[in-house]
């Protein structure tokens, strides 16, 4: 495959980015030692594994699930398409309805982004930290039908925000473990916190066929991973 384009599909990170509210800010600083020693050595103070761009795996929500380094490379990459939902208001629900009007492009084994744009709405604001849309548990089943390998999405997360904090309480009743098992339980990983996915549209919005990377940090143990993501168009 000729490769036309690169498409960077991930976030910068900096130090106290917004990210999930009820988990720990990313902090990370150079050493003084470094300094001394010549060489410029940053440490990273702080960080969740749902920093930026990052992919789940059944062990996010499911106990003795598998983690991310009993996947091989590979898994993490894969032909798709990205799905244009960026009519959707803040909090709105992607419906099984919605989906049908790609239904033919759906391919099995495909991985499937979908494009919001809630990216450029990065910030500390409302709609990106806690508004973001979001696929119900009838949409996800339909997906699960088709026989997908990853679902992507711009959100913070797959699933509506449920948490409390001062500024937002829960805006779905929709319990975020229960969306994530009904992927994670057919082994179909997620990946969250993407950027750029419009990147991929053209001038009529319509569903963009690519190659998909979004390999994560090989740490073993875990239930997710920062990742560098990207999209490979072909001529």
């Amino acid at each position: 495959m000729k490769i036309k384009r690169i498409i960077d599909l991930s976030q910068s990170l900096y130090n106290f980015m917004p990210t999930w509210q009820t988990n720990p800010d990313l902090r990370y600083e150079p050493t003084m030692k470094a300094a001394k020693d010549i060489f410029n050595v940053s440490v990273i103070r702080q960080m969740h594994m749902h920093t930026g761009a990052h992919v789940d795996v059944p062990l996010h929500s499911i106990q003795e699930g598998k983690t991310i380094d009993q996947y091989p490379i590979e898994r993490f990459t894969g032909e798709g398409v990205v799905l244009d939902f960026r009519r959707k208001k803040p909090a709105e629900e992607i419906t099984e309805k919605d989906l049908r009007l790609y239904e033919s492009l759906i391919r099995k084994n495909d991985v499937v982004m979908l494009c919001t744009d809630w990216s450029k709405k990065r910030g500390f604001n409302s709609d990106y930290l806690y508004r973001w849309p979001f696929p119900n548990l009838e949409a996800c089943k339909f997906l699960i039908e088709r026989g997908i390998s990853a679902i992507g999405t711009e959100g913070l997360s797959i699933a509506g925000w449920t948490d409390n904090v001062p500024a937002q309480g829960p805006v779905t009743k929709i319990r975020s473990d229960s969306l994530h098992n009904v992927f994670l339980e057919k082994d179909i990983l997620i990946i969250e916190g993407l950027a750029n996915l419009s990147e991929l549209l053209n001038e009529r919005n319509d569903p963009a066929r690519a190659f998909f990377i979004f390999a994560p940090l090989n740490f073993v143990g875990t239930e997710a991973a920062p990742c560098r993501a990207m999209a490979l168009v072909a001529e």
